[in-house]
């Protein structure tokens, strides 16, 4: 069984190509967090870290009935995400408050990395001229979004760096192109980093040693 992630910028492409990949090729979708639950009146911190390792249990629970198994938007989102906007989202939560409870889970193995990850991205003009053709999808929090794409970009290059082809970057020009690729370069056994302490602290230590806002494009 082997495990993918799909990421990128919103409007890039990534649930309908993960959609799209899994009917295609006997694998299983794991949508984003808010797709599968509803947030509480009173949301704790941790609420969302949590439902990323339920989203792991679900990976691992489906594994013997699919070829592949597709998690839309990164588990350790709440790291790069965090820290492309300075730590200021969120109550204010710091990296080492999110490492400290993700280092738990992970030691304990109650969340892995994927054996490969997919970056979707475009231009900033065709994001928005998907998000205004997509009547299907509110998209709240577009704007903000848009935010993070070139610090993701380094994030990922950084861990592809650490890890030689860990992340393969893709130009989404159309879905069914993006799932050709997808499709083509899938690994074709597990990886040995699934549990790596040393991806994962290597992780931490560059969002440490690193600012978001050094990689911002100036306008």
């Amino acid at each position: 069984m082997k495990v993918i992630s799909i990421e990128g910028a919103s409007a890039a492409g990534k649930t309908s190509t993960s959609s799209l990949l899994t009917s295609k090729y006997n694998g299983f979708h794991i949508p984003e967090v808010n797709t599968w639950w509803k947030r509480p009146d009173h949301v704790y911190p941790e609420w969302f870290f949590e439902r990323q390792v339920n989203r792991w249990e679900i990976a691992r629970e489906k594994m013997r009935d699919y070829d592949f198994i597709v998690i839309d938007i990164d588990l350790f989102q709440p790291f790069w995400y965090n820290w492309a906007f300075d730590f200021t989202l969120f109550g204010g939560q710091s990296l080492d408050f999110v490492a400290d409870f993700y280092r738990k889970q992970f030691l304990a193995k109650k969340i892995g990395f994927p054996d490969k990850y997919y970056i979707l991205s475009t231009s900033e003009a065709e994001l928005r001229r998907r998000k205004a053709n997509d009547l299907t999808r509110r998209r709240g929090g577009f704007e903000l979004n848009l935010g993070f794409i070139e610090p993701q970009k380094h994030y990922f290059k950084a861990l592809n760096a650490f890890i030689p082809n860990l992340v393969c970057f893709i130009e989404s020009v159309s879905i069914d192109e993006n799932v050709k690729q997808i499709h083509e370069s899938l690994p074709s056994q597990v990886q040995e980093h699934t549990y790596s302490i040393e991806l994962f602290e290597f992780m931490v230590d560059w969002l440490r040693k690193n600012k978001a806002s050094d990689f911002v494009k100036s306008s």
